[in-house]
C-alpha cells in the first residue's frame, strides 16, 4: 500500500497543529493572564503548567496508552490570546477530520517475538511511525481548549466515574471481530450471524473512566442566552477578560470523596450480560 499522500498529509496537519499550540504558549507567556490552576500558588506557576497542560500532545515514558495530562483551571486572557486559542481549536479539528478515517483502517505489521507472524494495528499509527512520531498521543491531540463564551462567575469541578459507551453498527462490530484470531471471536461471528435483523446497532462498553467536568456559572448570559454551562473539563478553561474583569470564584474537587454519601445509580439503556465473549459488546434493551 502506498502510504505517501497520508503521511504528507499527515504529517503537514501535526506541523500545523503544533505551530498554533507553540504561537498560544507564547502569548500565554509573554502576555497578562490571570489565572487559577490546582495547586498552583502564583499566576506565573499557574500559567506555566496550562502550557504544559496545552502543549504536551506526546506520551511520556511513564503514560498510559489512550489517556491524556489533566489540569484543572481557569485562565482569563486578552483577545489576542484568546483568538490564537480558537486557532488551537480550529487546526485539532482538521487533524482529527484527517485522521479519524485512517484510525478505522486495520493493516497487518509483522511482529517479532510473537506467536502470530502479524499484528493489525490501525493505519494511522502506522503512519506515525513512518514519520516518526509514534510517540503521539492522539486523544490528547484531539482534545480541544475548552473557551468559555462569557466571562464565569463561578467555576466549580466534580469528577464522575463514567462508563464509555459507543454506539455501533452491526457492520461495525462484524469489522471489528474479523481482526481478531481466537476462537471465541470466531464463536461471536457466527452469533452474530444469527441476530435478529431488525437490531442494527450494538453498544461497545469500556472500562469505567475518571470524568471531570466544570461547573460554570456565568457572570452574564452567553451569546445564546444560556447562563450556566456542565462540560468536560480535562484542561484549563479560558475565556475573554474585557475591560471590567473580576477573577472567578473556583472551586476545585476535594482529593477524597465522603464515604457516609451514598453512590447514585441509575437505569441502565443496556442489557445486564454481555452479549458476545470477544469484545464487551451489549444489546440495547
Amino acid at each position: 500500500m502506498d502510504l505517501s499522500a497520508q503521511r504528507q498529509e499527515v504529517a503537514k496537519g501535526l506541523l500545523a497543529l503544533e505551530s498554533s499550540i507553540a504561537r498560544l504558549v507564547d502569548a500565554l507567556s509573554h502576555g497578562s493572564v490571570s489565572a487559577q490552576v490546582e495547586t498552583a500558588t502564583t499566576d506565573r506557576s499557574a500559567t506555566r503548567r496550562a502550557c504544559e497542560a496545552y502543549s504536551t500532545i506526546d506520551y511520556k515514558m511513564d503514560d498510559d496508552v489512550n489517556e491524556s495530562p489533566v489540569c484543572l483551571g481557569v485562565l482569563g486572557v486578552n483577545a489576542d490570546t484568546l483568538k490564537r486559542a480558537h486557532a488551537v481549536n480550529a487546526a485539532k479539528l482538521k487533524f482529527k477530520a484527517l485522521c479519524t478515517p485512517l484510525q478505522g483502517i486495520r493493516i497487518r505489521i509483522p511482529v517479532k517475538g510473537q506467536m502470530s507472524p502479524t499484528k493489525a494495528i490501525p493505519l494511522i499509527r502506522v503512519i506515525l511511525r513512518n514519520i516518526q512520531r509514534s510517540d503521539l498521543n492522539i486523544l490528547a491531540a484531539y482534545r480541544k481548549i475548552p473557551i468559555l463564551a462569557a466571562p464565569p462567575a463561578t467555576v466549580t469541578y466534580t469528577r464522575a466515574n463514567t462508563r464509555a459507551v459507543y454506539r455501533k453498527s452491526v457492520e461495525e462490530i462484524a469489522t471489528m471481530l474479523s481482526n481478531l484470531e481466537s476462537p471465541a471471536a470466531i464463536a461471536d461471528s457466527e452469533t452474530l450471524a444469527k441476530l435478529d435483523r431488525r437490531i442494527t446497532h450494538l453498544a461497545l462498553v469500556k472500562d469505567r473512566y475518571p470524568n471531570i467536568r466544570a461547573n460554570v456559572l456565568y457572570a452574564r448570559l452567553d451569546p445564546r442566552g444560556r447562563g450556566r454551562v456542565q462540560i468536560a473539563a480535562e484542561l484549563p478553561l479560558m475565556y475573554g477578560t474585557g475591560r471590567h474583569h473580576q477573577p472567578p470564584e473556583v472551586r476545585f474537587p476535594l482529593e477524597t470523596e465522603d464515604p457516609n454519601e451514598p453512590p447514585r445509580t441509575r437505569e441502565s439503556k443496556l442489557g445486564a450480560e454481555p452479549f458476545l465473549r470477544s469484545l464487551p459488546v451489549y444489546r440495547y434493551r
